[in-house]
């Protein structure tokens, strides 16, 4: 990236950030705040507890999707040591841009496992491209449910051909993911793993969603945050704020809920998702230090 470059695409970040804010601020304006606080009230504590219990489930299946890329490789690597790499980088995503911000923080903490900087960056990148994957799996559930309108909106998250960009602007990348292409059983376990991954969260957010009164089958949750998915994917905020808050009040509204009941719901998900990182803010310094002590190692 040339120093031309990198500003202008920080400064596209930052208002792609403030614009969506901006429009959730708005929509935030025209709340009617005691309807907000009944709905609040009546949201039992066993759901949110429950919501919490799933989201972390979620977390939990996506170290083991990327642990089935790095055992493959025979990286010797425990389950709770990817968990804790993984953790450390979901809270990094929070202050980074797009929701995959802190995968550049996992490529630098398994290095020292990995041995290899191609199966570190393959390894992060092919379990980002088989998630995508699972996910694109499920667009049919908001084409159908929002029409071909959605086609526009799809189109600015999902490259037209994503591997002939990948091949022109992430060389590196494509090279290491070549290296699984004699490992068919890590993709298939991987892709398997990413099915409850994805799967869990939307869960979570479905209790929610009932919870506040909102009269959704699981199906239509799953819609939107397919829709969600992909448009948080771009880096034109940072981890998605105000985007994924805007998106979900704009698609669930459309289902048949109130600006009130959609609004919580975005807010309280936030929070919860946010909340269940925060175990990850523990384990940055540690694995920070623990990257450096490798390091030291390797080279002594």
């Amino acid at each position: 990236m040339t120093p031309k470059r990198r500003p202008l695409s920080l400064w596209i970040r930052w208002i792609g950030t403030l614009l969506s804010l901006g429009l959730f601020l708005w929509l935030v304006a025209r709340l009617n705040w005691s309807v907000v606080g009944t709905q609040l009230a009546g949201l039992a504590l066993w759901a949110v507890l429950l919501a919490i219990l799933f989201y972390l489930l979620s977390q939990a299946f996506n170290t083991l999707r990327w642990c089935a890329l790095l055992w493959a490789h025979n990286v010797n690597i425990t389950f709770w040591q990817a968990f804790r790499i993984t953790w450390s980088g979901i809270f990094a995503s929070n202050f980074l841009p797009s929701t995959i911000g802190g995968d550049g923080l996992r490529m630098a903490a398994v290095y020292p496992y990995a041995k290899s900087k191609t199966v570190a960056v393959g390894s992060v990148a092919l379990d980002r491209i088989i998630n995508m994957a699972a996910m694109t799996c499920l667009l049919p559930l908001p084409i159908l449910m929002f029409g071909p309108k959605l086609n526009a909106l799809l189109a600015l998250a999902l490259p037209f051909n994503p591997r002939a960009l990948a091949e022109k602007y992430f060389p590196k990348i494509m090279a290491a993911v070549r290296e699984w292409a004699n490992r068919p059983q890590a993709f298939v376990w991987a892709f398997l793993v990413a099915w409850p991954s994805n799967l869990t969260a939307m869960f979570a957010t479905w209790l929610i969603a009932r919870g506040l009164g909102m009269e959704m089958s699981f199906w239509q949750v799953a819609a939107v945050q397919t829709v969600t998915y992909f448009l948080a994917v771009l880096p034109i905020s940072v981890n998605g704020y105000g985007l994924r808050e805007v998106t979900y009040s704009t698609l669930f509204i459309a289902l048949g809920a109130s600006l009130e009941q959609a609004s919580a719901l975005a807010v309280i998900t936030r929070f919860l998702i946010v909340l269940v990182t925060i175990p990850g803010a523990i384990w940055v310094s540690q694995i920070a230090a623990d990257v450096v002590e490798k390091d030291l190692q390797s080279g002594a």
